[in-house]
């Protein structure tokens, strides 16, 4: 089974996200801009969530992805288990459904906001909002990441047995 990570970034978020996967499980990493739809069997997509779902560019290209096997992650400034990050969820699914795709699973976790966004923002900057923003600057980190590897890995381990997405250091590169 042939396998590529397409992500869109606009702060470097989901960019470090997708390379840290990419490195981990040796795929293929493509920016939306670049990325085929063609000549892969299952994808994993990486976008910022933008009014409660992926962003415009991901959108785009989810559009054009037709029955095919996805595992998605994403970073908001909302703690990724909160009710918006489950209403994002939500939308992604029957987004991808939509176009015949089957969601293996999903990863969200926290990054920074662009700061022309929080300028252009009509959200009220209640203490709590900016404690949540605050915390947001300090992902994704470490722990981030291997949390999505090990749910990545798991969404194929229970798809695809057959197919190892092995650490590199389990093989001992």
């Amino acid at each position: 089974m042939r396998i590529c990570i397409v992500y869109s970034s606009r702060t470097g978020n989901t960019r470090a996200v997708g390379e840290y996967l990419a490195g981990r499980f040796s795929l293929p990493l493509f920016s939306v801009a670049d990325a085929p739809c063609e000549g892969y069997d299952g994808f994993v997509l990486g976008f910022w969530t933008w009014r409660g779902g992926p962003d415009e560019a991901m959108l785009a290209f989810m559009e054009r992805l037709q029955g095919k096997p996805v595992f998605y992650f994403g970073t908001m400034t909302s703690m990724p288990d909160s009710p918006h990050a489950g209403r994002c969820a939500l939308r992604t699914d029957r987004l991808l459904a939509e176009g015949g795709c089957r969601v293996l699973g999903h990863f969200f976790c926290q990054g920074r906001l662009d700061p022309q966004v929080l300028a252009r923002s009509t959200h009220p900057r209640t203490p709590e909002r900016l404690a949540r923003l605050k915390e947001a600057e300090r992902h994704p980190n470490m722990q981030d990441f291997m949390q999505a590897e090990e749910s990545l890995r798991e969404a194929f381990a229970r798809e695809y047995p057959q197919l190892a997405l092995s650490k590199k250091a389990e093989r001992g590169e």
